[in-house]
């Protein structure tokens, strides 16, 4: 008899190591599917605006966007939050304590970002 591992153990041994990495990838995806194509756009503190990410739109037009929307929302006080600028649909995405997220899409362009002090 031999020392050490038997080739069927080895196999097994092999085969564990395989469906941990799997468990491993399939809990990565979803996160990294959620950033797949989007591209960030930093901040714009004047405008209490955070975590600007676009997806199919350049940083320039996706921060143009934003404060397009900003404005109009502050002008006319808005409560429903949702408009119509340069040919995106701007809405809340939800809020919270510091401010609240939200999200311009126009067709498979999209933008999305924060608002508030954190």
């Amino acid at each position: 008899m031999q020392a050490g591992c038997s080739t069927n153990h080895r196999f097994l041994k092999l085969g564990g190591l395989l469906a941990l990495l799997c468990a491993c990838a399939a809990i990565a995806a979803p996160q990294a599917l959620a950033k797949a194509g989007f591209r960030d756009c930093g901040d714009v503190p004047s405008q209490y605006t955070l975590g600007i990410e676009a997806k199919g739109v350049s940083c320039a037009e996706a921060k143009q966007v934003i404060r397009i929307y900003t404005k109009r929302i502050i002008e006319n006080l808005q409560h429903d939050w949702s408009l119509t600028v340069r040919g995106f649909h701007c809405d809340l995405g939800r809020k919270y304590y510091y401010g609240e997220t939200h999200h311009c899409k126009a067709g498979l362009r999209m933008i999305r970002f924060r608002r508030g002090t954190r």
